[in-house]
């Protein structure tokens, strides 16, 4: 069985700006959005912390979508 490689992406618009521009691997999906859990600290924020997000908050990189090719 083949291992998947985590789905990372970027998260935007969210708390305010608190935490634009942050890269977080994608845990859940729901129907209403997604659960990530963040790769790096910013502000009140670690790395490491678990967020809801809805769809629009959460941008997926076309890398890890796209068997690592150097679209992004």
């Amino acid at each position: 069985m083949r291992e998947q490689k985590p789905i990372v992406g970027t998260i935007v618009g969210v708390f305010s700006g608190a935490l634009d521009g942050v890269q977080a691997q994608l845990i859940r999906r729901t129907k209403f959005g997604y659960t990530v859990e963040l790769l790096e600290s910013k502000s009140e924020f670690h790395k490491g912390d678990r967020v809801y997000l809805s769809v629009t908050e959460f941008k997926i990189n076309k890398r890890t979508m796209n068997n690592d090719s150097a679209v992004v």
